[in-house]
């Protein structure tokens, strides 16, 4: 059975702090109209626990916006959202469920900014990383560090940068809607040298919501979930390079193959947590030479990537899968995707764990 994307809703990317996570899921699913009618529920989210001291959340999140199916909260750290529109879509394949509601949700906003980038920081190995004292931006740094020791110009990671803020202007629910030049890059707040605040992703609340059915609902216009998949790679202490993402590298290289896709011809919505991450798999699947040209790109991040459209941790995934939907069907704000192919890319920890969800017209 075949599992199609038909409808779906999203919050702008925000700090609310009046909202919880019931109430952040309580308003997508308000404003999504196809989200009335579902046998089962996917929850995804990544900090709960920490975050709102709520375990059981799916539970409680269907019982505020009143409904009463079966309900799953999914956790896999940054890539959560993918694995919920994965499940979902195996529910619906395999004939378990007709029509599954994806609710993608994350509270991160509720404490100060040095305690939720702790509460980020838990995406890496707690008792061999955390403890000694490593953190997310000193991957990304290194990892930096080693491409610009290559080769890879400075102003490649700023020209992702300024590329992601445009973007992010022209997308209504993006969070960083204002643009950037290179010469305020230049200059931005050193998080660890040479990474610099505008290489950083946006932390935000959001809550976001598609619906997988085994029906199309919109004709042939209901794009179908063709591929989802993921893969392990190596924990970034044990690698030779930082740099070196071999499990999204390789996912993505074994989804194009099989695909007959072409990423510079497709929608896509690539993870870029760090401005470092995007260029190094770009460059390693043969893409990018060291100026990093990305004319060739025709619907790279229209979101606005992490990096600007912000990045709900848990919930990301869903919004990029809803930001994709858009484009192929009615246009996310003033922009259509005329692409056949449309692929959502997640990463958790420094490509400790990769996610890959493609939706073809």
């Amino acid at each position: 059975m075949r599992a199609y994307v038909v409808g779906g809703a999203a919050l702008k990317i925000d700090r609310h702090f009046e909202l919880g996570y019931r109430d952040l899921a309580y308003r997508v699913v308000k404003d999504c109209p196809e989200c009335s009618e579902v046998d089962y529920v996917i929850v995804s989210s990544a900090l709960p626990e920490l975050s709102a001291h709520q375990v059981d959340l799916g539970t409680h999140v269907v019982q505020w916006i009143g409904r009463r199916v079966p309900v799953l909260r999914v956790e896999s750290g940054e890539s959560s959202g993918l694995a919920a529109v994965d499940v979902a879509a195996s529910l619906v394949a395999s004939g378990r469920a007709g029509r599954v509601l994806v609710l993608g949700v994350e509270k991160v906003t509720e404490y100060p900014t040095y305690t939720t980038n702790y509460f980020y920081s838990l995406t890496l190995d707690f008792e061999f990383e955390v403890l000694r004292g490593v953190s997310p931006p000193a991957y990304a740094a290194l990892a930096m560090k080693e491409l610009m020791s290559s080769g890879v110009k400075r102003e490649c990671f700023s020209g992702w940068a300024v590329r992601m803020h445009e973007n992010a202007m022209r997308t209504p629910h993006a969070m960083l809607k204002f643009k950037i030049s290179p010469e305020s890059f230049r200059d931005a707040q050193a998080l660890a040298e040479p990474l610099t605040l505008y290489d950083s992703f946006a932390f935000g609340d959001g809550a976001a919501a598609v619906v997988v059915s085994s029906e199309p609902s919109r004709s042939d216009s209901s794009p179908e979930i063709v591929y989802s998949g993921s893969e392990v790679g190596l924990p970034a202490y044990l690698r030779d390079r930082v740099s070196d993402l071999a499990a999204s590298v390789g996912l993505l290289r074994r989804v194009s193959e099989k695909l007959g896709l072409d990423l510079r011809k497709a929608a896509v919505e690539l993870h870029d947590s760090y401005t470092v991450y995007p260029v190094a798999i770009l460059k390693s699947l043969g893409y990018l030479d060291e100026r990093c040209d990305l004319g060739e790109f025709e619907h790279l991040n229209l979101s606005g990537g992490l990096k600007a459209r912000g990045h709900p941790v848990g919930a990301t995934g869903v919004y990029q899968v809803y930001e994709l939907f858009k484009l192929m069907t009615d246009g996310l704000g003033d922009r259509t995707a005329s692409a056949e192919y449309g692929l959502a890319h997640s990463m958790s920890g420094p490509d400790n764990l990769s996610r890959v969800v493609v939706l073809k017209r």
